[in-house]
C-alpha cells in the first residue's frame, strides 16, 4: 500500500492541528481566547515571512485572486470566531460536532464547483473520516445531559464556523492550484491578523502579549501553520475534496493527547469514531 504525497501531507495537517488545538485548549486556561488568537496568528505569519524572504519570490497575482484571498482570510477569522463565541455561550458537545462537519460542506462544494471525482473507495473512506471525526469531538453522554436550551444555545455558531471553513478551504484549492502551496498561506494569515485587530479594536479588546503563556502561543503559531502549509502542499498532489476530509480529523489528535495528559475518559461515541477515522484513512491509502 502506497501512499500519496497528498494523503501524507493531509496526515501531517491533521496532526499539526490536533497539536495545536491542544495546546490552545492550555492556553485558554491561562489567557483569554482572542489573546491567544492574535498572537499565535502573528507567530506563524512572521514565520511565514521569514520563508518567504529566504527561499522565496513574489508572484503575480491577479485581482481576482486577490479577492478570493481576502475573502477566505475573512472566512476563515469569522469561523474562528464563532467556534469560540459558541464554545463560550454554548456546550462543546454541540458546537464541536457542528463545526467539525465543515469538510463535509468542501466535499460537496468541490465536486459541484471544481469538478473533482471520488471513486467508490475514496467516497466510503471521505465519509467515513468525516464521520469518525464528528463522533470523536464530543462525549455522548455529556450531550445526554443537557436541556434542549443549552443544545439551542450557541448553535448558530457552530454552523457559521462549519459553512466558514468549509467553503474558505474550497477558496484554498483554488488559490493553491494557480498561485502554488506556499502563498495562499502566508496571504490569507496575513489578510487575517488584520482581520482580528480590527475586531479586536471594535471590541474593545485587550491584545497585550500573554507572557504568562508565551510558549504555548509560540507552539500553537508554529503547529497552526505547519498544519496551514501542509493542507496547502497536500492540495497540490491530491484533490480538496480528498486532502481536506484528512485534515480535519485533527480532533482524532486532540482527544488522544487529553487522554494521555489530562486523563480524560474516551467515550464509546469517541472510540467509534476513532476506528472510523483510522478506516478511513487506510481505504483513502489503498
Amino acid at each position: 500500500m502506497s501512499v500519496s504525497l497528498g494523503i501524507l501531507f493531509g496526515i501531517i495537517a491533521m496532526i499539526g492541528w490536533g497539536f495545536s488545538d491542544f495546546f490552545a485548549a492550555m492556553a485558554a486556561r491561562k489567557t483569554s481566547v482572542i489573546k491567544t488568537l492574535v498572537w499565535s496568528q502573528i507567530v506563524g505569519t512572521l514565520m511565514l515571512i521569514l520563508a518567504f524572504l529566504l527561499f522565496f519570490k513574489f508572484p503575480d497575482i491577479s485581482f481576482n485572486y486577490l479577492m478570493l484571498i481576502l475573502i477566505s482570510a475573512f472566512l476563515n477569522i469569522i469561523a474562528l470566531l464563532a467556534f469560540y463565541k459558541g464554545m463560550q455561550i454554548g456546550n462543546v458537545s454541540v458546537i464541536s460536532p457542528i463545526s467539525s462537519a465543515y469538510a463535509a460542506i468542501t466535499v460537496i462544494l468541490s465536486l459541484i464547483f471544481l469538478n473533482e471525482k471520488l471513486n467508490g473507495l475514496q467516497t466510503v473512506g471521505v465519509s467515513l473520516a468525516i464521520l469518525g471525526t464528528i463522533l470523536v469531538s464530543f462525549k455522548l453522554h455529556d450531550l445526554m445531559k443537557l436541556k434542549l436550551k443549552s443544545v439551542v444555545s450557541g448553535v448558530r455558531y457552530g454552523l457559521i464556523a462549519m459553512l466558514g471553513w468549509g467553503i474558505a478551504f474550497v477558496f484554498v484549492g483554488i488559490l493553491v492550484e494557480n498561485l502554488g502551496w506556499f502563498f495562499p498561506p502566508l496571504l490569507i494569515k496575513t489578510a487575517g491578523i488584520f482581520y482580528i485587530l480590527a475586531y479586536a479594536g471594535t471590541a474593545k479588546k485587550s491584545i497585550s502579549f500573554p507572557k504568562n503563556a508565551a510558549l504555548l502561543v509560540a507552539l500553537i503559531g508554529i503547529l497552526e501553520t505547519v498544519g496551514f502549509l501542509a493542507i496547502g502542499a497536500g492540495m497540490s498532489f491530491e484533490q480538496t475534496s480528498i486532502v481536506v476530509p484528512i485534515s480535519s480529523t485533527y480532533a482524532l489528535m486532540t482527544v488522544i493527547l487529553a487522554q494521555i495528559f489530562f486523563k480524560e475518559a474516551i467515550g464509546l461515541n469517541q472510540k467509534i469514531g476513532i476506528a472510523a477515522v483510522l478506516l478511513g484513512l487506510v481505504l483513502l491509502a489503498i
